[in-house]
């Protein structure tokens, strides 16, 4: 596997071409457009008055708040410093010797799972069906390969922004329940879909074999403070997890900014708004780009391929960046993804694709 490059990187970028930071037009990185929710401002800077402070090791009302928002049980919530340290958890937790991932999705799982030696096995994604998930088809090999106990799925994934349904989902948990598997479900892109479309957790029962993870980082655009949680309704992997966790795994601030961030009901839903709106604009002006195809999302992300392996260096020169997606399994150096920003920046970036690929539908 190459190295993963992720998203974000303005500061390298920026110093390359001398210019300040604020003037690079970041649409590598998933992160919701309208910033920090500022009604909540106050609420971090008081948390600091406790930065003396250790957390309280079990985050009580930091569970509470997310348990009460997702309609679940505060046992069933657990925390972490992101969604990545959620799903290193999970996966610790298994003691597996194989895991089936998909291809493309994100590297982190298999990162996450090689470093402890377990054996990748990679489940295709077909561009012809704009890659989406085929459950009937992944259930076939997973009765085929026995020793696969993990499968790592992301819904929407990334980085093509398919949606998995609910019920090819349950179809694939009743399997994993009849099988002995554990299936890892990240939904870190959840909240950050077009009609705000439903998790699997209202779908969770007691004796499904599953972890739901989730992240703060995208939606409340705050991926430097880093807070992520996952949900399980399963007694026999809560205590599996259980031993897996880090102390005082979220800092006090990031504690006290998750017991509040549901309350920030106008941003949330100002970004459900900004969604719905800018992201199937976004995708009709990018059809409309004959020397790109782009692919359909229901995220806040799109993936298109070009026949131009150099149009990220050639957009950097704009003082434009997009994510590169070489480092994929399963893609390689003319696919690229891109975010759904707000309405100018939208436009920035659709007439600059057209003048550096000197090529738009009439």
């Amino acid at each position: 596997m190459s190295k993963i490059h992720h998203g974000g990187n303005v500061e390298e970028i920026a110093e390359t071409l001398g210019i300040p930071v604020e003037d690079v037009k970041d649409f590598s990185a998933n992160i919701n457009p309208l910033g920090f929710p500022s009604d909540l401002w106050n609420v971090l800077v008081q948390s600091f008055a406790n930065i003396e402070v250790y957390p309280n090791p079990n985050y009580p009302e930091l569970k509470k708040a997310i348990a009460a928002h997702l309609n679940v049980d505060s046992n069933d919530v657990f925390v972490g410093n992101g969604a990545t340290e959620i799903l290193d958890e999970t996966i610790r937790a298994e003691k597996a010797t194989d895991a089936l991932i998909l291809a493309p999705t994100f590297g982190e799982y298999e990162r996450l799972l090689k470093r402890i030696g377990v054996n990748i096995h990679h489940y295709y994604l077909q561009e012809a069906a704009n890659f989406a998930v085929d459950i009937d088809g992944m259930v076939n090999l997973l009765k085929q390969h026995h020793e696969i106990t993990i499968i790592c799925l992301t819904t929407p994934n990334n980085p093509t922004g398919q949606l998995i349904p609910l019920k090819d989902l349950r179809k694939l948990t009743d399997f994993c329940n009849q099988h002995h598997r554990l299936l890892i479900l990240d939904e870190s892109f959840i909240d950050l879909t077009v009609g705000n479309q439903p998790s699997f957790i209202s779908e969770l029962t007691n004796k499904d074999r599953v972890y739901v993870v989730r992240a703060a980082t995208k939606f409340f655009a705050i991926p430097g403070l880093r807070l992520g949680y996952g949900i399980t309704k399963n007694d026999k992997l809560k205590t599996l997890l259980k031993t897996q966790e880090n102390t005082w795994s979220v800092n006090g601030i990031a504690d006290v900014f998750g017991q509040n961030m549901f309350s920030a009901k106008k941003y949330i839903k100002l970004t459900q708004q900004w969604l719905d709106v800018q992201q199937p604009a976004l995708y009709t002006a990018l059809k409309n780009i004959s020397a790109i195809t782009v692919f359909p999302s229901v995220t806040n992300f799109f993936l298109f391929r070009s026949s131009d392996p150099d149009l990220r260096a050639k957009l950097i020169k704009q003082h434009i960046l997009i994510r590169q997606c070489d480092d994929y399994e399963g893609l390689g150096p003319q696919y690229y993804r891109i975010a759904v920003k707000g309405p100018q920046d939208n436009v920035l970036l659709v007439n600059t694709l057209k003048k550096v690929l000197r090529c738009d539908r009439q």
